[in-house]
């Protein structure tokens, strides 16, 4: 039997060169012999290049995101990059906290403790409170529901529907009976907001909660403010696996309270991007820390030297050779003069024994110093109000700066009319976009929040160029007083057009009419003669006859002049 070449290339007794040759031959039985036979191959190659190609462009686009989020991996629609850091953030088991050592109640404290801080926060409150009532004709401070398209015309449904819902955010819902909102918990809207505005000061954490009629598709029916300290936001996940579920009420490490997003409006103030804040804004006071230490130490120290002060003024050297006796006596004796309140100024004695009796005194000059309080405490106001966006004066606290005052003025007005671009404009934009987007949108999309009398301009200037071109009366009028009769009623009060004014009604009154024009009914003196004409109309046409002929006997000269000829007769 003849082997094959499969036979002796897989027999392990054959020689190896023989199996070298099987192996070699079975090698070429197998190769293709043509092109044809060589497509699989070439194909095979193109596609697992093609594969590779299509996978690196596919990890080379920016919307692919090789490591998923927890939304990605869920396939979630919105947001798919990672919003927080549930691997790094403090998780109590549903909820988390803010990512600071400085609790909601910890920044209470402090500005109750820090008078300036309470001053701050207490001047924005008022100022915002003058804003808390509807404005009729769009000036000055208040608010109104206005349209979203500023060429919109307002039809009767319209006006009708901003009114009702003016009155909405007046009793902070639809009841308007004020022992009833009692009952109800409702605020009216101007404490309603002075809550918000300490919240959103103090913590950034301003929440609102909203109630809705039985039936839901009626819409709202009132809004509460919350305690932004026991408001905690939850994870992804939401509140046991139900994400609608976003934030709880946490009072004391128990969950009173789970609200949707239907129930609650959570908006910071100050936002941020840090997967570690998840939600939770950046409050002012946060960023005073340091600031409010220091000038809390400084206020301390200061107020600890009057009441409690156990440093001595000075020290007392006794020279010569005196008993025990006589050093405790005069102690109590020194001691009972010049100790101050709460017995703070104790004095030391040190007694020298030489022939020379005398004493003296060493004053140690520890006085408190203008630089070392004064100069400190006002700077570190000034850092306070500048990251509120506040000047010092508006609290009556000097500014740090050396040049004058922006608001020396003593009107309130003109106070609020210059620092409004600083804090207060920011503060109310934050609750008027906030009020447009939760609260009018529910009502309907065509209808907006907006305050008045903050870009109304300065009622000094505004005054200025009315007078500029009103008269006496239209200044009365503007004033709610009743025009004068007189003709100087009508006088102009710039006194550059006052001028024109006396000659045109000088010229006025020295008009004797036109020569040439008809005499006005009833003639001179009234009436109309038999044929229907006025009377005396005759006898001045035949004057003006006599007067238009010219004397036979004259000179022509007043006629060359065109003056009237009057004849005499003899």
């Amino acid at each position: 039997m003849t082997d094959t070449a499969r036979a002796v290339a897989a027999n392990p007794d054959a020689p190896a060169d023989e199996r070298f040759d099987a192996t070699a031959e079975r090698q070429r039985e197998f190769l293709p012999s043509s092109v044809p036979d060589m497509l699989p191959l070439v194909q095979y190659v193109a596609e697992q290049y093609a594969e590779q190609q299509g996978m690196e462009k596919a990890l080379t686009r920016a919307k692919v995101i090789p490591f998923p989020s927890r939304a990605a991996e869920q396939k979630k629609a919105g947001m798919q990059s990672v919003f927080l850091d549930d691997r790094r953030i403090n998780i109590q088991g549903e909820w988390f906290d803010r990512q600071s050592n400085f609790s909601f109640d910890a920044m209470r404290n402090m500005v109750v403790q820090t008078p300036v801080l309470a001053s701050v926060i207490k001047t924005r409150q008022r100022q915002v409170k003058r804003f808390c009532r509807v404005s009729e004709n769009g000036k000055g401070p208040g608010f109104q529901i206005k349209l979203k398209d500023p060429n919109g015309k307002v039809g009767k449904t319209q006006q009708d529907e901003m009114l009702a819902l003016s009155g909405f955010f007046t009793n902070c819902g639809w009841e308007s009976n004020p022992r009833r909102r009692m009952r109800l918990r409702r605020d009216n809207f101007s404490n309603f907001m002075a809550k918000l505005v300490e919240d959103s000061l103090i913590m950034d954490s301003a929440a609102i909660e909203t109630e809705y009629k039985r039936n839901r598709e009626l819409g709202m029916d009132g809004m509460y403010a919350v305690d932004g300290a026991t408001i905690r936001l939850c994870s992804e996940q939401g509140y046991q696996g139900d994400d609608e579920l976003f934030a709880l009420q946490v009072i004391d490490g128990q969950i009173r309270a789970a609200y949707t997003y239907d129930d609650l409006i959570y908006v910071p103030r100050n936002p941020s991007t840090s997967v570690l804040a998840g939600g939770y804004g950046q409050s002012e006071t946060e960023l005073l820390i340091r600031t409010v230490t220091g000038f809390l130490n400084a206020f301390t120290y200061n107020t600890r030297y009057f009441d409690s002060n156990s440093i001595p003024k000075g020290l007392l050297h006794l020279h010569g050779d005196y008993s025990q006796e006589d050093l405790a006596a005069f102690k109590r004796i020194w001691n009972g003069m010049v100790r101050g309140i709460n017995n703070a100024w104790a004095l030391p004695v040190m007694v020298s024994k030489n022939s020379e009796s005398k004493a003296s005194f060493e004053s140690f000059n520890n006085d408190v110093s203008d630089v070392l309080f004064g100069k400190w405490m006002t700077f570190l106001t000034a850092i306070i109000c500048a990251v509120y966006g506040m000047s010092p004066d508006e609290i009556n606290i000097e500014s740090f700066s050396t040049g004058a005052s922006t608001l020396s003025g003593s009107d309130t007005e003109e106070k609020l009319i210059s620092s409004k671009d600083k804090g207060l404009r920011p503060l109310l934009a934050h609750f008027e976009d906030l009020f447009s987007d939760y609260v009018v949108s529910d009502f309907g999309d065509q209808y907006v929040f907006r305050w008045t009398g903050l870009d109304d301009e300065d009622p000094k200037t505004a005054w200025d160029k009315f007078v500029s071109t009103a008269t006496v009366n239209e200044a009365r009028k503007a004033q709610g007083q009743d025009p004068v009769k007189e003709t100087w009623g009508d006088a102009p009060l710039n006194p550059v057009l006052v001028p024109v004014w006396q000659a045109e009604n000088q010229a006025n009154s020295e008009d004797f009419g036109d020569p040439d024009e008809d005499t006005p009914p009833g003639g001179e003196f009234g009436g109309s003669d038999a044929d229907g004409d006025p009377k005396g109309d005759d006898q001045a046409d035949q004057q003006q006859d006599d007067a238009a002929e010219p004397a036979d006997d004259g000179p022509d000269l007043a006629k060359s002049f065109g003056l009237p000829v009057f004849r005499i007769e003899v």
